[in-house]
């Protein structure tokens, strides 16, 4: 039964986040102000799709946007990887799971000829949204697992990819009702995703 939940929380998720303005209001309500700031939100694009990881043949399908942000006098378009997190326990190897799919997608990207090795690889903004019953305590960034921490020669050679958590149980119901946000509940298409 709890799989089923999960399955259409994720679903109605995934159906939720193929729209523009659910995407623009998930970063303007949960984001940091200075980096929603700096993002046309008119020319979001959605990318999301089944990919193939190639280590495992393993499909799996995120939602995947782009939008074009604008610094120092540059734009540039950034790919917003939206991991939609549902299971009830936290995963603690999700810093791991999000540098595989990270990696993935850019091949995706690169065997589409959406760019080349010449051009160089698009920034990612990696985002998990988890609603379990937890509090959320994996690492966030997979630097953090490398432990005992190596010596300063070392660690310039470890890997790092962070990714930005918003995890839904740490707000309250006020506190959501105050975002203008998918997550807020305020409107009737939202009632199939409360837990029951």
């Amino acid at each position: 039964m709890a799989d089923t939940t999960h399955k259409q929380h994720d679903t109605g998720y995934k159906e939720l986040f193929s729209y523009p303005e659910f995407v623009q209001q998930l970063i303007e309500g949960f984001a940091p102000a200075e980096m929603a700031e700096l993002m046309d939100f008119s020319t979001l694009k959605n990318h999301s799709g089944n990919y193939i990881t190639p280590l495992f043949e393993e499909k799996f399908e995120d939602v995947v946007w782009s939008v074009e942000v604008t610094w120092q006098g540059v734009t540039q378009q950034v790919f917003l990887y939206i991991l939609l997190e549902f299971q009830s326990s936290v995963d603690r190897t999700m810093p791991i799971r999000l540098m595989h799919y990270v990696a993935c997608f850019y091949d995706h990207l690169l065997k589409n000829g959406m760019t080349t090795p010449h051009k160089g690889l698009p920034p990612i903004l990696p985002i998990v949204l988890y609603n379990g019953s937890e509090n959320w305590t994996a690492r966030q960034d997979i630097y953090d697992m490398v432990y005992p921490e190596p010596p300063a020669f070392l660690q310039v050679y470890q890997p790092h990819l962070r990714y930005y958590l918003i995890d839904e149980g740490r707000y309250t119901a006020e506190q959501l009702g105050l975002r203008q946000t998918p997550l807020s509940g305020n409107a009737s298409q939202l009632s199939l995703f409360s837990t029951s």
